[in-house]
């Protein structure tokens, strides 16, 4: 096997035999187990990110049917919790105990709390199940991450990566509907229970393909003491204390409260605290210094954070905009946001593809964000009398830009970092990006439900404001709200609101998408391995390889006694 060394200047220093970042891709063959692994993995993508937004639409039914009144913001929230906060306890794990058993163990997990979910008799026992089914879900978002960069090299790795994250994407879009349906049509618990044998025939299908190398033997102590448990809790500590802040601002108490700002500033200098841990004290960090602090590796985190962050802001405040402005209702407003959800899928693909055959990520990066950027300026100038084609081609725009950075992120982060990070450097990677999704529900809601308040109080019907007023307009922009309007002159009024509202939330958006674009300028073109440099591939491969070095040492050691 071939290591490569990089320059302080970030460029590799010894280009590949079979491709470099100039040339032509590699062409490489791939066995059945290869792709039986992508597609075992590609499945099990799709059934957590469906979790992550089946709820979206079931969630007043269960309410009903449940009550717990406001604890029931956990029921999504403390999936997003749960998924983010063991992320870098595992992806330490998984260099200590291997792939396999830790995707089977999140797998299984994932599947036991949807059980939990679905048959739950009260909001602490479903909110419970959630936080069981989040622990898997995010570490089935990571596991898959750690094994693609496991199984494929570098400049290769963009385009599988798009499959599996393009399937992923399916599901997250497919959500909301598979949750009303089967709301209307059945009961609400199977929303959960329809995880239970995809979950199941996910476990079946990665236990008997998933046969990847494991580390090296060792004593459960030795293998406990190389994870870092006192930085973990510090990470799970601070980041339980800020999304507890952005959970209760702006619906349990106002943004300006000390319930929300206690827990935000405590969170954030809690992970201040983790990063001067990690990189002093700490034996075994699970956050070595040389994965952040790396120019491009930096810059490219701070444009996945961006980057996602902009992508949920389009895909949460278009539907708003298609019901709370044109009037759709939801079903109506799901299909006509497809462009956007749908748009996602063959461009990243095609960055993916792109990323492959050229080995070049920055102009990537650049191309994609300016054009998030121009959709973001573009969406502001929708209004109640745009038309079909001008939101329709906008949502597509922005589905472009979105969809060529999808799965080329990644890639580029590592790029100039030594392949013994891979796991590590992955689980800060996922984290940064699930953070941003939450973020980019927020800010842009926080956005939107101050400036209705602001201009509730120019309503001619006072009692309309009390809608508006509070943070409580995000909620309220729908088609039945509008229906429930008589007086014309008022429904005018109030959609005005929403529609001035949202163009300020799309400014603040390219505001966001701009720094973006700005900051891929600081990122240095790093050549993309073309070979893999891995203790965890293919299990027959692993093999192979381990009898080639030792016939070669065998053979050197016959030649020394010869001599």
């Amino acid at each position: 096997m071939q290591s490569e060394d990089i320059n302080p200047n970030g460029a590799l220093a010894k280009q590949q035999q079979d491709g470099d970042a100039t040339g032509a891709a590699p062409t490489t063959s791939r066995s059945l187990r290869f792709w039986s692994i992508v597609a075992s993995l590609a499945f099990t993508a799709l059934c957590s990110s469906i979790e992550g937004t089946i709820i979206t639409s079931a969630l007043p039914t269960i309410t009903a049917d449940l009550g717990g009144g406001s604890s029931f913001i956990w029921v999504p929230n403390g999936y997003f919790l749960a998924t983010m906060v063991m992320l870098p306890l595992m992806a330490q794990a998984a260099n200590v105990f291997g792939r396999r058993w830790l995707t089977l163990i999140s797998v299984a997990m994932f599947t036991l709390g949807s059980g939990i979910c679905g048959g739950a008799n009260s909001p602490a026992m479903l909110i419970g199940g959630r936080v069981v089914q989040g622990l898997g879900g995010g570490g089935i978002a990571l596991m898959i991450n750690i094994i693609l960069t496991d199984l494929i090299p570098l400049r290769e790795r963009g385009k599988y990566m798009a499959i599996v994250q393009m399937v992923s994407a399916v599901g997250a879009a497919l959500g909301p509907f598979l949750g009303g349906l089967l709301t209307e049509r059945s009961t609400w618990r199977w929303v959960f229970y329809i995880n239970l044998p995809i979950g199941g025939t996910s476990l079946i299908a990665l236990f008997f393909s998933l046969r990847v190398a494991s580390p090296p033997a060792g004593t459960w102590s030795e293998k406990l003491r190389r994870i870092d448990f006192a930085g973990n809790a510090i990470f799970i500590a601070s980041t339980v204390a800020v999304l507890i802040g952005v959970t209760w601002g702006g619906t349990m108490y106002p943004w300006k409260s000390a319930n929300v700002l206690v827990p935000l500033i405590l969170g954030l200098l809690g992970f201040g605290l983790f990063l001067a841990y990690e990189w002093t004290i700490a034996p075994n960090p699970s956050l070595p210094q040389g994965a952040i602090v790396e120019r491009t590796a930096a810059t490219v985190l701070a444009v996945t954070f961006l980057t996602t962050l902009c992508t949920y802001w389009a895909f949460y405040f278009i539907p708003i905009y298609l019901q709370g402005v044109l009037g759709k209702s939801t079903f109506w407003s799901g299909v006509d946001a497809l462009p956007l959800f749908a748009g996602l899928f063959p461009f990243a693909i095609i960055g993916g593809t792109l990323l492959s055959k050229t080995g070049r990520y920055k102009p990537l990066h650049l191309i994609g964000m300016a054009i998030v950027t121009l959709s973001f300026g573009l969406f502001s100038l929708l209004d109640k009398d745009s038309s079909v084609a001008a939101w329709a081609c906008f949502q597509l725009l922005c589905a472009i830009g979105s969809g060529l950075m999808i799965a080329i992120l990644l890639p580029a982060m590592q790029a100039p970092l030594d392949e013994s990070l891979v796991a590590l450097s992955t689980g800060v990677w996922t984290f940064v990006r699930a953070f941003a999704t939450v973020w980019g529900v927020t800010i842009p809601a926080a956005i939107f439900n101050n400036e209705c308040s602001s201009r509730a109080a120019s309503l001619s019907d006072p009692s309309l404001a009390v809608y508006l007023d509070g943070g409580k307009a995000y909620q309220y922009a729908t088609q039945t709200f509008l229906d429930s309007i008589q007086d014309p002159a008022s429904r005018a009024e109030v959609i005005e609101i929403f529609s001035s509202s949202i163009r300020i939330v799309w400014y603040v958006g390219v505001g966001f998408a701009g720094l973006g674009w700005l900051l891929v300028w600081l990122e240095k073109e790093v050549t993309l391995r073309s070979r893999l440099n891995t203790k965890f591939g293919l299990e027959e491969k692993q093999k192979k390889e381990d009898e080639e070095n030792n016939t070669e040492e065998s053979n050197k050691d016959k030649e020394k006694q010869q001599a």
